[in-house]
């Protein structure tokens, strides 16, 4: 099996070794370095060494064999079906689109290939890997065109559930800009703040509301009134509170990048994941003007956290 990588202007001058740790997370640094070692990982067509620098617009090519790709849990069912867009609720070890190692075991591949859906799917909402819920789809084009717009223009009612480190108070209101983590290790971290700053990239609005406090746990619900990548799990590591389980937004980050080096999760919670769930949507029906409501019930795992006991 081959994939192949153009290389963008975001990663121009890196080496390959880690361009490709911090693209694919899920092979260690010595399997990357193994792998380039065997030419299995070329340039252009061509052998490289691990620290060769990269170019604008450079093939990169992946040769893999026996390719397996890492495990996912494939819990999936529909939870709203019409003659026009139908919704998901997908597990919290699901990639929703092929991307890296997971060019079969992902949420659109596997509808695809499945009898669940009988026609072509648009997706319109993304979740993270980690994150449950609901993620939702056309059945044409010109309905995800609709739907898409009404993402883009705040027309749809979020609700996530999650639980996070801390007592949360009751309400909370954060209106401010997500910018780069400058003062991370991690490339792909953002920060939040109340007041714009230099290398702000996006504002963004999400509230907050208290559900149950437990074992210094606070249980919540965070209505995101934007859509901007890791938005939720910023904002909340931002203003002190992250989310239990979190990796990259965590109280250590250090294990995210253990967990890239190693391929192993590690954390003082129980659960493997992001404590993050999508739980609702609410829409006006783009073709049939009526009020929709999907739903998505907190699933298992993040219900149990509550018993965790924290050394």
């Amino acid at each position: 099996m081959i994939f192949t990588h153009k290389i963008k202007f975001s990663d121009v001058g890196k080496s390959l070794v880690q361009f490709l740790v911090e693209k694919y997370t899920y092979y260690s640094l010595e399997e990357w370095k193994k792998q380039i070692k065997e030419e299995q990982i070329l340039v252009n067509k061509t052998k490289v060494d691990i620290d060769l620098s990269l170019k604008l617009n450079d093939e990169v090519y992946f040769s893999v064999e026996n390719f397996i790709e890492p495990d996912v849990d494939t819990n999936i069912s529909i939870v709203y079906d019409d003659e026009y867009l139908f919704a998901v609720n997908k597990s919290g070890n699901l990639p929703v689109h092929p991307a890296g190692r997971y060019r079969v075991n992902n949420l659109t591949t596997l509808l695809s290939k499945s009898n669940m859906v009988t026609s072509e799917i648009f997706i319109i909402n993304r979740l993270d890997r980690e994150t449950s819920g609901i993620v939702l789809f056309a059945k044409s084009s010109q309905v995800a065109s609709k739907l898409g717009k009404l993402f883009e223009n705040g027309k749809v009612n979020k609700t996530y559930i999650c639980y996070v480190e801390g007592i949360f108070p009751e309400k909370l209101f954060a209106n401010g800009f997500l910018a780069k983590d400058t003062d991370s290790k991690i490339r792909k971290k953002k920060k939040f703040s109340y007041e714009k700053m230099e290398s702000s990239l996006w504002e963004v609005n999400t509230d907050f509301a208290l559900i149950q406090v437990s074992n210094g746990i606070s249980k919540i619900f965070a209505y995101p009134h934007t859509g901007k990548i890791h938005q939720i799990r910023a904002t909340l590591y931002s203003i002190g509170y992250p989310v239990v389980g979190d990796k990259m937004y965590g109280y250590d980050e250090s294990l995210f990048l253990e967990f890239i080096e190693t391929g192993i999760s590690k954390n003082k919670y129980s659960i493997q994941r992001q404590a993050l769930h999508a739980y609702s949507l609410e829409f006006i029906h783009p073709i049939t003007k009526k009020q929709v409501h999907i739903e998505a019930k907190e699933p298992e795992d993040m219900k149990t956290i509550f018993q965790i006991q924290i050394p």
